[in-house]
């Protein structure tokens, strides 16, 4: 069993209009929201522009009731995000239908471009069970921008709640249709199932999901033959995330350009000193199809 690990590098660069990363996702989100993320003092702006999860943990430190309500306004900004049908994704997801590909997809993106680029292939991603026929399980460990905690609801112009150690759990469903989104997004004060953007990864909707999303990683990096890594900068601290791939006996394939590969080299040298890992120079696009060799795709 192989599995993918998805990070924004390989959405960013999965098509022309992917979503964007870094200061451009600040800017972005200033432009889409300008009476929320458009409202950050000047002070605020340089933190995100230079470390967006600094300036989130700024955030939380000095107004952490603005938290949720930007956390709505960035889950509407990436569920906007659709693939194009010559997206990388596409490509990928028509690939893992031809062969029957056994195997599953981890993502910490936000965005549905996955997830939509798998129903193009007429592959129905699964999540929170092993997959069946036609099926790929999917792992969400920080989320999603279309799932929602149907735990409790409370209107938007009504309640404000911090975003830090506050939290609201119960059944967690997807929301795919855009009016009824909207309707969500704009009139529930309770943001959706998302792991904040902030160096701790913690969450106010659907924590248990999140940690059962979590402990499954956990699982299937256990099991793993091959985990190839995509797009994913090395951050010892999200430890949810890379623990698991350093006790895993899995061979690991790095892909996210030569500075990210410099990186993590170092961080497998320090974690991983005894097991073999191949670093992919080039980004998402260049080596598409080395990716797919190593992954049995071919």
């Amino acid at each position: 069993m192989n599995l993918f690990l998805f990070g924004a590098g390989a959405s960013y660069g999965s098509q022309a209009d992917g979503p964007p990363m870094g200061s451009q996702l600040f800017e972005a989100l200033r432009q889409f929201n300008p009476t929320g993320w458009g409202q950050l003092s000047a002070d605020m702006a340089d933190l995100f522009r230079g470390d967006f999860e600094r300036g989130m943990a700024r955030v939380a430190e000095t107004n952490s009731h603005a938290m949720p309500v930007l956390q709505r306004a960035m889950a509407a900004f990436f569920f906007q995000f659709v693939p194009r049908m010559s997206s990388l994704y596409v490509r990928l997801a028509q690939r893992i239908h031809h062969h029957h590909w056994h195997g599953a997809i981890a993502t910490l993106n936000y965005e549905r471009l996955l997830e939509l680029s798998f129903l193009h292939a007429g592959v129905r991603p699964i999540v929170g069970q092993a997959a069946g026929a036609g099926q790929i399980e999917f792992l969400l460990p920080h989320g999603c921008c279309h799932l929602f905690c149907e735990g409790v609801r409370a209107s938007s112009p009504d309640v404000s709640f911090s975003g830090v150690g506050v939290s609201f759990d119960g059944p967690v469903v997807a929301i795919t249709d855009v009016a009824e989104f909207q309707r969500r997004i704009n009139g529930d004060a309770v943001p959706p199932v998302m792991s904040y953007f902030e160096p701790q990864k913690t969450t106010s909707a659907g924590v248990l999901f999140i940690r059962s999303q979590r402990a499954r990683w956990e699982e299937l990096a256990s099991q793993a033959n091959t985990i190839a890594i995509v797009g994913v900068k090395v951050r010892p601290r999200d430890s949810h995330i890379w623990l698991p791939i350093a006790n895993s006996a899995a061979r690991v394939v790095y892909c996210a350009g030569a500075a990210a590969g410099d990186e993590f080299r170092a961080w497998a040298a320090a974690s991983k000193p005894s097991k073999g890992a191949r670093v992919l120079e080039g980004y998402f696009a260049e080596e598409f199809d080395a990716l797919c060799y190593e992954m049995g795709l071919v």
